[in-house]
């Protein structure tokens, strides 16, 4: 039995169709409807969510946009280097990914920036593999501000 491996990869999208704000999550079921137009701490703490529920070990993760044929970089060339977090702003705010992507794609990403890793909660070795529940704060503070 193959066990299907979670990518790290969410994208979130803020759209208007019927006047009223919406925001869109990849991961979620369903659409969260907002009372005003979403600002950037929003997204960013949605996205912070989900990076803290699907922890992986290093050697689990791989590249997501040659995953999507890097279609977030439009280049012809091989993934290089480490695994970096990166968080791409797209169609002036309204689109927002954060994956995992090489060090080549993210350089070639235009409007993307790597971020850090959030911390690993003291209690938990190092290496880990750590359900939701326990790495996943009411808020994930501090760490969300960096990004």
């Amino acid at each position: 039995m193959t066990t299907a491996v979670p990518s790290r990869a969410w994208t979130i999208t803020i759209s208007s169709p019927t006047g009223r704000p919406l925001l869109t999550c990849s991961e979620c079921s369903q659409p969260n409807p907002m009372t005003g137009m979403p600002r950037a701490t929003e997204v960013l703490q949605h996205l912070a969510r989900h990076v803290l529920e699907s922890r992986l070990p290093p050697h689990l993760r791989t590249c997501q946009c040659r995953e999507r044929s890097c279609a977030w970089d439009r280049r012809q060339a091989p993934c290089a280097g480490a695994l970096r977090l990166v968080l791409i702003r797209a169609d002036q705010g309204r689109t927002w990914h954060l994956a995992d992507t090489c060090v080549a794609c993210a350089t070639a990403i235009p409007q993307a920036a790597a971020v850090r890793e959030p911390p690993v909660p003291s209690s938990v070795r190092p290496g880990a593999q750590l359900p939701g529940s326990v790495c996943m704060p009411e808020e994930p503070g501090e760490w969300v501000e960096s990004l």
